[in-house]
């Protein structure tokens, strides 16, 4: 069965909602490089994820160099880093080596620009940044789309055909992320077959304002098994 995550958290209710609508995991966009409706700081971030009860994942997305992105873990130890900038592969290999030893799993973001198709960072063919990332020791690997003014969160999809050949060219678990919703998830599932997927916009009533029948219907939509 596909795992959920439920990003862009930003307050008691909302974990609340994702809770008990039936979410994997519990994402908080923590400190973000680039300005996105959904940032708290390190001591907001704090305070709410002591709120996600027990079986149920936290986890922190951020990015920046690898001394920030580790003094964000260090404050707050999530189970979870998601790295959503293009962090150079060495330094990625770094952020991850040093999270593990502290118990901490690294999601690695591959950010696909929906214009070129090229992903972001060094290496610009969407699955040969794939292989490179899967050998850094990273726990996942995570799809999304970016446009010249949203880094994430942007509404729009990965191509699903990139996506599925990126899954079936490395090991590691594939995150499917960008524009999905209620109407589109189970397409989306059967074309790449992830292992789990993230939504922010697809649930939201507004910015930073879950609604709750959204959630509900795209965790149930995203949990169907054929």
């Amino acid at each position: 069965m596909v795992r959920v995550k439920i990003c862009g958290n930003t307050d008691a209710e909302q974990i609340k909602i994702c809770v008990e609508a039936g979410a994997d995991c519990v994402g908080f966009v923590v400190e973000y490089p680039v300005s996105v409706p959904w940032n708290l700081t390190r001591d907001e971030a704090a305070d709410l994820l002591p709120l996600v009860p027990p079986f149920v994942t936290r986890a922190v997305v951020t990015g920046g160099s690898a001394e920030f992105v580790l003094g964000i873990a260090d404050h707050l130890r999530p189970e979870i880093i998601q790295l959503h900038t293009d962090n150079p592969i060495h330094e990625t290999t770094e952020i991850a080596k040093k999270l593990t030893e502290h118990g901490i799993r690294l999601i690695r973001a591959l950010r696909i620009d929906v214009a070129t198709g090229k992903a972001g960072g060094e290496i610009e063919d969407p699955i040969s940044a794939a292989r490179a990332l899967e050998n850094t020791g990273i726990s996942a690997l995570l799809l999304d789309a970016h446009t010249a003014d949203m880094p994430a969160g942007t509404g729009i999809t990965v191509s699903w055909e990139i996506a599925k050949l990126i899954r079936e060219s490395v090991t590691v678990p594939i995150i499917l992320a960008g524009g999905l919703n209620s109407n589109n998830i189970r397409d989306a599932i059967r074309a790449v077959r992830p292992y789990a997927v993230d939504v922010i916009t697809g649930v939201e009533a507004s910015r930073r304002v879950k609604d709750p029948v959204l959630v509900r219907e795209f965790i149930r939509c995203a949990k169907i098994t054929e």
